[in-house]
Order: structure tokens, then C-alpha cells, then sequence
């Protein structure tokens, strides 16, 4: 049998050219990371599958993973992520680790879904957490991390932006402001995340078919252009809701750091039920 000489499907190979500019991002990632005294760790690529039906959901295993059974009948995972994997680790040696902890890695990641451009079945990627801080200073330090990495790649600030919402926010306006039950409320919350790959009308029919008359005054909100006009738009609690308190301090003290490119973005959603605060992107 002749054998082939491509990879993998969705997989890459990295020849030394390709070596060396992979090299050349983890040691920005390394440098910036060291810069702000956080310690490198790692962990096997294979965890128990059930970690991840607790912590990312049934879905993600069965339909986004490599999970097989191995010789000794336990089912295991090529790691999607690598938050599960933190997490166990923390609570595992809690006793003996001094808080707050500054940790990060740069692990491989394996999801098993169609490939296309710019994503592929193998990806690598900074993690970086902080352990024990209970106030928005981790926040603004993680997001001035993102920052300082941009940079490094050599962009500019008008080059780029940070976007930020929070999820009390959203669960707030899914739960209290629309009265949604869970199953509707975790529905809009997928919808708001997909806005930006509808189309407009795509969007506006599917918000009406989960709020019904509801649905303009879900809209009025999503298509406000900036943190003032969402918050007028929001009727019910304004300045005061938690969510949009923690959004205006984290801004406000980004500015304070000299970045000027953070913006409120209530379009800003992540997947996971294990982000319960901040969100952010570049």
C-alpha cells in the first residue's frame, strides 16, 4: 500500500520556515507573560471525557471532540481547551499553592469540526488566568496583557480594538428584562453570539420568533451604538446594574492606562456557561 504524504486532515505540518514564525509569536506570548510575573505550566493533551461534559457541556464532547476509549475501557479527550484542565489542577493542590496565582500556557488544542480558513481541527493559543483576585483589577490586568501582545506584533492602537461586555449584563437582560426561561434564555444568548455571521433580516426573524412582541425592544437594545445610548435604552435599572457598573469601571480604568481602544460591544457574548463577568476580544 502506497502511504500519503499529507497531513492529517486539519492538521499542519511545520516545516522550519513555519517553525521559526511560530517560534517567533510564542516568544512575544512568553516574553509578555514573564513581563507581568506569571509562571508557565502544562498538562497532557488527553483528560477523562467527563471533565469536559462538566465543564463545557454534552454537546462540545459528543459533536466538537476526539473522544475515544482507550485499552483500559476509559473514555478519554484530546483537550479542546484548556480551562477544564486549569481548573482541576488548581482545585487538586489548592492546600499548597499561595494565591493569587499567575499562571499561564500555550497548549495545543484538538476540535474535531469541519476545517475552513483560519480554522482547523489542531490550533495553538495563549491561556492566561489569575487565581484569587476577586476584584476587576484581574480583568484589567488580563486585558491589558491582550494589549501589550498586540503591540508586540507591531500594531498600532488605531489598528485595532477591544471590545468588552459582561455576562451579568446579558443574563440580566435575558432573564429579567425579557422574564426568558432557560432553554429561550440560552437561545437569544447563541443568537446574539452568531449576530455578526447573519444576515440582518436572518437575525431580526429569529429574535422574533424567541421574544415575540418583545422583539423591538430586544433590538432598540442590540443596535444601540455605544454604552450612553444602551443605557438609556435600558430602562428598567440603568447606571445601576452590577454588569454595567463592572463594564464603565473596567473602561474607565483601561483609559487611565493610557489604552483608548476599549469599547462597550453588547453584541460581545463567548459560548461557555463558565463565564460569569468580563468578556472581552481584540
Amino acid at each position: 500500500m502506497k502511504l500519503s504524504t499529507d497531513s492529517y486532515k486539519g492538521v499542519r505540518d511545520f516545516f522550519p520556515e513555519d517553525m521559526a514564525i511560530q517560534n517567533q509569536i510564542f516568544d512575544i506570548w512568553r516574553s509578555i507573560s514573564h513581563k507581568y510575573g506569571y509562571q508557565e505550566y502544562n498538562a497532557s493533551v488527553l483528560e477523562p471525557a467527563d471533565l469536559y461534559r462538566a465543564k463545557s457541556g454534552e454537546e462540545i464532547v459528543n459533536e466538537q471532540t476526539y473522544t475515544f476509549k482507550d485499552r483500559g475501557d476509559r473514555e478519554v479527550t484530546l483537550r479542546p481547551e484548556m480551562t477544564p484542565t486549569v481548573a482541576r489542577m488548581v482545585a487538586g493542590k489548592k492546600r499548597e499553592l499561595a494565591f493569587p496565582l499567575r499562571w499561564f500556557s500555550i497548549p495545543n488544542l484538538f476540535r474535531y469540526e469541519q476545517p475552513q480558513r483560519g480554522r482547523l481541527r489542531e490550533h495553538w493559543q495563549l491561556n492566561v488566568d489569575i487565581f484569587g483576585v476577586d476584584n476587576l483589577q484581574a480583568e484589567v490586568e488580563i486585558i491589558q496583557m491582550a494589549y501589550d501582545i498586540t503591540l508586540a506584533y507591531g500594531l498600532k492602537p488605531a489598528d485595532f480594538e477591544v471590545r468588552i461586555n459582561n455576562r451579568k449584563l446579558m443574563n440580566y437582560i435575558t432573564k429579567d428584562v425579557f422574564n426568558l426561561d432557560e432553554d429561550k434564555a440560552k437561545k437569544l444568548s447563541k443568537l446574539i453570539d452568531k449576530k455578526e455571521k447573519l444576515p440582518k433580516d436572518t437575525f431580526e426573524l429569529l429574535a422574533q420568533e424567541i421574544l415575540n412582541d418583545k422583539s423591538q425592544q430586544f433590538l432598540t437594545l442590540i443596535y444601540s451604538n455605544n454604552f450612553e445610548e444602551f443605557t438609556t435604552n435600558l430602562q428598567q435599572t440603568k447606571e445601576e446594574h452590577e454588569g454595567l457598573k463592572e463594564i464603565k469601571s473596567v473602561i474607565e480604568s483601561l483609559e487611565k492606562l493610557g489604552m483608548t481602544n476599549a469599547r462597550f460591544d453588547q453584541t460581545l457574548m463567548r459560548g461557555f456557561d463558565y463565564y460569569t463577568g468580563i468578556v472581552f476580544e481584540v
